[in-house]
C-alpha cells in the first residue's frame, strides 16, 4: 500500500485542537502551577510581577480624582514593600489569581480552544492546500507554542517591555512555506495567544497585529530571506504609530521625549525593536521553521537540482529516455510555475524526480526502448501490463524516501498520475473475451490527487510535454486547443480538484506553456550543404529536410523513439499488436479524450505508416542497394 501524507480530517481537527488547546492554557498558567513563586511582603520574588495596561483613579488636587492608565512591572529578585504603591497594585493582581483552581484552568482551555478549532477548520476548508496536512498544521501549532514559551519566559524572566516579544516572526515564517492569507489569520491566534498571558491588554494587542499584519504584507519578495530583515524594520514602525494611536485615544496624550528616555524600557522603543528582533529571528531561524512546517528551504532544493546527484544519475543510466522527458518537463514546468506565482524551483525538481521509479524496469516504457525492439507487453496480460506501469508510481516514491529526498518532492512522484486510469489496458482488457472480473480500481493509479498548484502543474506538463510532439504545426493556437484538451480531461476526471489552481491559473498556464511549446520547437535557417542536399534530394529520392516541420531534440522526445522496423525491413508489413510501440511513453495515463502521446495504439499507426512510405517510395542510390 502506497503511503501518502495524511491530512486532517474533522475528528483529527477536534484532537487536535484539544491536545494544544491544552498546551497554551498550561503554558499561559505555568507560573500558578508552582507555589513557590507565590510572591508575599517582605520577601524577594523569584519572577517578574505585571498587571496588564489599566484605567485606575487615583487622588487629585482639591480632593478630585482622576483616572490614569498604567501598567505594573516588579523586576525579579525585587523586595515587596507593603507601602509601595506598585507593590501593592501587582499583589493584588496576584491575589485575584492564586491559587489556580479547576475552574479558572477549564476556562483557559475554552479561551484557547475556540481559535484551535477555528484555525484547523479554515486550513481544512478554505486554507492553503499544504495546510491542509497533519504535519504542516501540528508544524503551525508548534511554532504558536514556542512564541508563547517565549512570550512566557519574557514577560517571567524580564523587566522590559512586552512589545519586544518577536511574535510577527511566527507571521514571517508561515507565508515564506504557505501564503500570505495563512500567515495572516496565524499571527493574529497568536497574538491573541500572547497577549491573554497579560489579562488581554488592549495596546499590546493592537501593536502585535499591527507589526504581524506589516511584516506579512511587505514580504513581497519570499524567494529571498533577507527581506525578512526589510519587512520586519517596515512593520516595526508600524507598530510604533499604532502604539502612539493608541496612547493618544485612550490617555488623550503621549509623552514621546520622557518615554525614549527610559532606554531599553522605553515602550516605543519596543514597538520598532520588537519588529527588528522579529525580521532577524525570521532569518536566523528561516530553515528550522521551514523544515517544522514540512517545507524545503531553497538551498535544499538547489542542491537537488545537482544533476551529479546519485538518484539522478542512476535515472540517467538506466532509464535515459525517461531522464530526457524529465529534464524536458522541467523547463516546460518551471516557467508554468512562475506564470502564476507558484513554486518554480520545488516544481523544476519534482519533475527531476517524479519518473525514478522507471528505473526499476525501464524497458516497460516506450520511451527506454532503442529502435526496432520489442515491447515486454507483447507477452502480457493486460492486467499484468497495467500492474508493470502502475508500479514506478509506487517505487519511485520508495526509492525517493531511502534516498532522504524531502516529502515535499517525494510528493510529486505519487501525484503526477493522481488516481488516473491506465486507459489503454482497461479498454484492452475489455476487449478480450473469457478474463477474469476485474474492475476499474484494478487500472487505476495508486497515488493521489494533486493537493498543491505546483503538483497538479506537473501532472498537467507531464502529457502536454508528450502530447506536444504531435502537434503540426507547432503553432501558438495549434497548442493551445492541445493544452486546453489535456486540462479538461484532468478536469473532467476530477484530478484537479484539491490542487488550488484557480480558473485564471489555468488560462495563464495555457498561455505561457503554448508559448514555450513554440520556443522550444522553433526552425532554424538551413546552412549551405543542407541547401545544396534539398535540391539534391528529388534526383536521389531523399526526403528534404525543409523547416516546415521543425523536428525537436531528439533526446527529449518520447513519442518519437517508438519502435521503428530497420531499414532492411521496412518493407514488409507488421503484424497489427507485434509492435514495441504498444507500450505506454512517459505520459502513460491514457485518458480517452486527449491526446496524450502514451496511446500505444496512434503510435502503432505511425509505425506503420511510416513503414508503408518506406515501401513505396523509391530506392536511395546512396544506400547501395
Amino acid at each position: 500500500m502506497l503511503r501518502t501524507r495524511v491530512r486532517v480530517g474533522p475528528v483529527a481537527g477536534v484532537v487536535l485542537s484539544i491536545v494544544f488547546a491544552a498546551l497554551f492554557a498550561a503554558t499561559s498558567l505555568a507560573e500558578l502551577f508552582v507555589p513557590a513563586l507565590a510572591p508575599a511582603y517582605h520577601e524577594s520574588v523569584v519572577v517578574a510581577l505585571r498587571t496588564p495596561y489599566e484605567a485606575r483613579d487615583v487622588p487629585g488636587p482639591a480632593g478630585t480624582l482622576q483616572r490614569m492608565y498604567a501598567r505594573t512591572v516588579v523586576p525579579p529578585r525585587t523586595r515587596l514593600d507593603p507601602h509601595n504603591e506598585q507593590h501593592r497594585s501587582a499583589m493584588a493582581f496576584e491575589a485575584q489569581r492564586r491559587p489556580l483552581t479547576v475552574p479558572r484552568l477549564l476556562s483557559a482551555f475554552v479561551l484557547y480552544l475556540f481559535p484551535c478549532g477555528v484555525l484547523t477548520t479554515y486550513f481544512r476548508r478554505y486554507g492553503h492546500p499544504r495546510a491542509r496536512l497533519l504535519r504542516s498544521q501540528v508544524g503551525i501549532f508548534g511554532l504558536v507554542l514556542a512564541v508563547l514559551v517565549v512570550a512566557k519566559a519574557w514577560l517571567l524572566f524580564t523587566a522590559l517591555p512586552a512589545f519586544w516579544i518577536p511574535v510577527a516572526a511566527t507571521a514571517l515564517w508561515v507565508a515564506l512555506s504557505f501564503d500570505r492569507r495563512t500567515a495572516l489569520i496565524v499571527d493574529l491566534t497568536a497574538s491573541f495567544f500572547v497577549t491573554s498571558c497579560l489579562g488581554f491588554d488592549l495596546t499590546l494587542l493592537a501593536v502585535f497585529a499591527t507589526r504581524g499584519v506589516t511584516a506579512t504584507v511587505l514580504f513581497v519578495n519570499r524567494r529571498h530571506a533577507r527581506q525578512m530583515l526589510l519587512a520586519g524594520t517596515v512593520a516595526g514602525l508600524a507598530a510604533c504609530v499604532a502604539y502612539v494611536a493608541m496612547a493618544i485615544l485612550l490617555e488623550g496624550k503621549v509623552a514621546l521625549v520622557d518615554d525614549l528616555r527610559r532606554g531599553l524600557e522605553s515602550n516605543l522603543l519596543a514597538c520598532g525593536g520588537g519588529g527588528v528582533v522579529s525580521g532577524l529571528l525570521g532569518r536566523l531561524f528561516r530553515e528550522p521553521a521551514e523544515l517544522a512546517l514540512g517545507h524545503v528551504s531553497r538551498d535544499r532544493l538547489l542542491d537537488l537540482t545537482d544533476i551529479e546527484r546519485p538518484l539522478l544519475r542512476k535515472m540517467a543510466r538506466e532509464a535515459p529516455g525517461s531522464w530526457e522527458h524529465s529534464r524536458a518537463m522541467a523547463n516546460l514546468a518551471e516557467a508554468a510555475s512562475a506564470a502564476i506565482g507558484a513554486d518554480s524551483l520545488l516544481t523544476r525538481v519534482g519533475a527531476y524526480y517524479h519518473d525514478l521509479g522507471k528505473t526499476v524496469q525501464p524497458k516497460y516504457f516506450v520511451e527506454n526502448l532503442a529502435p526496432g525492439e520489442r515491447s515486454p507487453h507483447d507477452e502480457l496480460e493486460p492486467e499484468v501490463s497495467a500492474d508493470a506501469i502502475m508500479a514506478h508510481v509506487v517505487m519511485g516514491t520508495k526509492l525517493l524516501r531511502d534516498g532522504g529526498v524531502p516529502e515535499p518532492v517525494v510528493e510529486f512522484a505519487y501525484t503526477h498520475h493522481g488516481t488516473q486510469l491506465v486507459e489503454y489496458f482497461w479498454a484492452k482488457y475489455q476487449g478480450r473475451a473469457g478474463q477474469k472480473a476485474l474492475h476499474k480500481a484494478h487500472f487505476r493509479y495508486p497515488g493521489m490527487k494533486p493537493m498543491t498548484k505546483e503538483t497538479a502543474i506537473l501532472m498537467l506538463v507531464d502529457s502536454i510535454e508528450a502530447a506536444s510532439r504531435t502537434v503540426q504545426p507547432p503553432e501558438h493556437e495549434k497548442f493551445v486547443e492541445m493544452i486546453q484538451r489535456v486540462v479538461f480531461t484532468k478536469l473532467a476526471s476530477g484530478q484537479l480538484d484539491d490542487s488550488g489552481l484557480t480558473v485564471q491559473d489555468l488560462r495563464v498556464l495555457a498561455d505561457r506553456m503554448a508559448s514555450t511549446l513554440v520556443n522550444m520547437y522553433h526552425g532554424r535557417i538551413k546552412y549551405p550543404w543542407q541547401r545544396e542536399r534539398d535540391k539534391e534530394a528529388p534526383a536521389a529520392g531523399e526526403r528534404p529536410s525543409g523547416l516546415a516541420t521543425p523536428v525537436p531534440d531528439s533526446d527529449a522526445a518520447p513519442v518519437a523513439r517508438a519502435a521503428v522496423p530497420p531499414p532492411a525491413a521496412a518493407a514488409v508489413a507488421e503484424p497489427a499488436g507485434a509492435s514495441a510501440s504498444t507500450l505506454p511513453s512517459a505520459g502513460d495515463t491514457g485518458s480517452a479524450p486527449s491526446p496524450e502521446s502514451e496511446r500505444p495504439s496512434g503510435a502503432r499507426e505511425r509505425s506503420q505508416a511510416r513503414a508503408a512510405r518506406r515501401a513505396t517510395s523509391p530506392p536511395d542510390p546512396a544506400a547501395g542497394t
